[in-house]
């Protein structure tokens, strides 16, 4: 039986967001996953037909760790994987995989000289240029990492479909960077409103135990109606507890998180926030069943780790009541609520296409729609797949409706010649 190695050493939400590699590298064999050791109870649950490898790969690792570490390193050295999948540009998973030959390594693999360089694949290196015109960018973060693989899963067989379960409303109080959460009064008034859509559920708490402040505070927010219903669990699940919490929710309600990406790998329906650094054609819910609001000021997305100029003025598009109004369009899709929105506003249904996650547009505007169309035409045609997949990619928007010139610059941009004479796989 063919072996395949994964070395996914980030954080929650990237683990469930290898799922589309990983469930095609079971499909043709063993696959073996490392990740950090914090994840792999996590990793278990996930991936319960993978062998998962926890490793001390982050801060100062002692002596103990380092000798965990040692121990995995020789059992892999002894098994003949047929590819290594390196989903990290890190120095640290560069350097795992000089424990293997540099043929079988996809993705990112440490150079020869100087030691401290990392190469990428032709597909990593098209990919990563997208990072220079994010507005542009229509990969999802799950496609980047299936991709890897040849020939990978079926985007409908990676997450169920959403639909509600009948278990209540989660609510995500924050996400890891305070900028991309929603202020605890705008969380509280949208809170409000969905309670009453759906007829007044359970409503779930979620979040580490950094957030019961949050918790507390948000609740002395609410009518006493509603926190007659809420249940705090901050700070109080484990891993089999959190997913325990989420699964069979009718909605959860969340800003980017792994808790997000979660609720989509589990079928429950997304209802989710972008704002500021966060993107949703990147890291957006993955499957059909699941809404996002993005906020689209012309600063946005911006740089995560950049202070914000502006003192996030992406949020003043949240304040409205036309918010308000298209939350029922996202919960009562069978009422076809037309939904108006300020300039600065977005709001997307998640679906499926041969390349894989895409967004289509319900209500907002959406300026770089035809570049992103355009964008996603040319990822597809990188990967030898119909051309159907990238021309009706986003919304009703085509590619045909930017100019010639402009379709050429975008070509050039993307599709350097070199990354173009190999399979995406491979090295040059």
């Amino acid at each position: 039986m063919a072996a395949f190695l994964v070395l996914q050493a980030a954080r929650f939400g990237d683990l469930v967001q290898s799922k589309r590699l990983i469930l095609t590298l079971q499909e043709q064999g063993r696959v073996c996953l490392g990740v950090d050791a914090g994840l792999a109870p996590l990793a278990r649950l996930l991936y319960p037909g993978a062998e998962v490898f926890g490793l001390r790969l982050h801060g100062q690792p002692g002596a103990a760790a380092l000798a965990e570490n040692r121990t995995v390193f020789r059992q892999w050295r002894e098994t003949a994987f047929q590819a290594v999948y390196n989903c990290n540009f890190s120095p640290v998973t560069a350097a795992i995989c000089r424990l293997f030959e540099p043929e079988i390594v996809m993705g990112y693999r440490p150079a020869q000289a100087p030691e401290s360089a990392i190469l990428r694949s032709q597909w990593a290196r098209l990919a990563f240029r997208l990072s220079e015109r994010r507005l542009c960018s229509p990969l999802n973060l799950v496609d980047f990492w299936g991709h890897f693989a040849s020939s990978p899963l079926a985007a409908e067989q990676v997450n169920p479909l959403a639909r509600p379960g009948g278990q209540g409303l989660g609510v995500v109080l924050a996400g890891r960077e305070s900028r991309r959460s929603l202020p605890l009064p705008l969380l509280a008034s949208i809170l409000q409103t969905l309670f009453g859509l759906l007829d007044g559920p359970e409503v779930y708490l979620l979040g580490a135990k950094a957030e019961q402040p949050a918790a507390h505070k948000l609740q002395r927010l609410l009518p006493a109606k509603i926190q007659e219903k809420v249940n705090d669990l901050s700070g109080k699940t484990d891993w089999p507890g959190l997913i325990h919490a989420v699964e069979g929710l009718d909605a959860l309600l969340t800003p980017d998180t792994g808790v997000m990406h979660l609720a989509a790998h589990l079928g429950v329906p997304v209802l989710a926030f972008f704002l500021s650094s966060a993107w949703c054609h990147e890291t957006g819910p993955y499957g059909r069943g699941h809404v996002v609001w993005q906020t689209s000021r012309s600063c946005a997305p911006c740089l995560e780790s950049a202070p914000c100029r502006h003192n996030v003025a992406c949020l003043e598009a949240l304040q409205g009541k036309e918010l308000l109004r298209s939350l029922a369009a996202a919960v009562r899709p069978e009422a076809r609520i037309r939904v108006q929105l300020p300039d600065t506003l977005q709001f997307w249904r998640s679906d499926l296409d041969a390349l894989g996650g895409v967004l289509r547009l319900e209500g907002g505007q959406d300026a770089h729609a035809p570049q992103r169309a355009f964008t996603r035409a040319l990822l597809a045609e990188f990967l030898h797949l119909p051309e159907q997949s990238g021309a009706h990619a986003v919304g009703t928007a085509s590619p045909e409706l930017i100019d010639p010139e402009e379709r050429a610059a975008l070509r050039r941009w993307l599709c350097h010649d070199a990354d173009w004479m190999l399979p995406p796989g491979r090295y040059c």
